[in-house]
């Protein structure tokens, strides 16, 4: 990860939403594949627009008006990936945005006051008006992010539609909590990464990604390579499904080598062909 460039990031912006910004990225580049927001976006509509009790959260009237924002905002992404309704990348950025909080609301259980677009709401609200509400970083930020995606991303969107999978759930994810993964393209298992601190990606992050590998116990998904996809840098990073077992049984995420390693002082295992690619600008 030595040679990977500068992140891009947000530089006007004192305190961005970093967890925002990543569900975000992750909702755009689903999209650019094919796939759609995944389910747990619409259980959070469906749980704000419930009668459960929600902690933190507003009253009736604003947790309808919610849900009925939230039911829009599904339509009009289904409308543009079937192409009868096609939008521009900054409202499709938009959409992405608000579509992380009530993913948040399902994940986490509660609705946060903090940090949270949702907050804003009043019983009039509208989706347009949520959507006016996505600050100019966040379009700025994940403009950038887009076009880094670019090349690393345009063998991918050429697969066939079947080999191109989101949010893939697996045989064994409800031993996990329900448990799913980022995508799976043409048997590669990618999981994004949003961090301007790549060096920093290490044992948990390596070992998230085995347990989705290992999940797939009917093969379903024919996974023979794993990765991850660095959407601040442009680098996808991918390892031969024997190369990556190997380096995660017998060794750690060296910091010296900034690399799963067969050893902890740090002999990198042999990388596949295709394992650095950097998007070129």
């Amino acid at each position: 990860m030595r040679h990977l460039p500068h992140p891009v990031q947000p530089m006007d912006e004192r305190r961005p939403d970093w967890a925002a910004l990543g569900d975000t990225i992750d909702y755009h580049l689903r999209l650019s594949l094919g796939g759609d927001l995944g389910a747990a976006v619409d259980h959070g509509i469906r749980l704000i627009g419930s009668l459960v009790p929600l902690e933190g959260a507003p009253g009736l009237a604003v947790r309808s008006a919610l849900a009925a924002a939230g039911t829009q905002l599904l339509a009009r992404v289904q409308a543009h990936l079937d192409g009868s309704r096609p939008l521009g990348e900054d409202y499709v950025t938009r959409l992405c945005h608000v579509a992380g909080y009530f993913e948040a609301v399902y994940r986490n259980g509660v609705f946060s006051r903090r940090r949270n677009l949702l907050a804003q709401a009043e019983a009039a609200t509208t989706l347009k008006e949520l959507t006016a509400t996505v600050p100019a970083y966040v379009l700025e930020d994940i403009a950038e992010q887009m076009q880094l995606a670019k090349q690393p991303f345009a063998p991918l969107r050429r697969l066939p539609a079947a080999q191109r999978v989101c949010g893939p759930v697996f045989a064994g994810s409800s031993d996990l909590g329900g448990a799913d993964a980022d995508f799976i393209t043409g048997g590669l298992l990618i999981d994004c990464k949003a961090t301007v601190r790549p060096h920093q990606i290490g044992t948990a992050q390596v070992q998230q990604l085995a347990s989705y590998l290992l999940l797939d116990y009917d093969d379903t998904y024919r996974i023979d390579r794993v990765g991850f996809y660095l959407s601040r840098q442009g680098g996808l990073i991918t390892w031969t499904v024997p190369d990556f077992l190997r380096a995660s049984a017998h060794g750690r995420h060296c910091r010296r080598c900034e690399r799963p390693c067969e050893t902890t002082c740090g002999r990198p295992v042999a990388p596949p062909a295709e394992r650095l690619q950097v998007a070129r600008t």
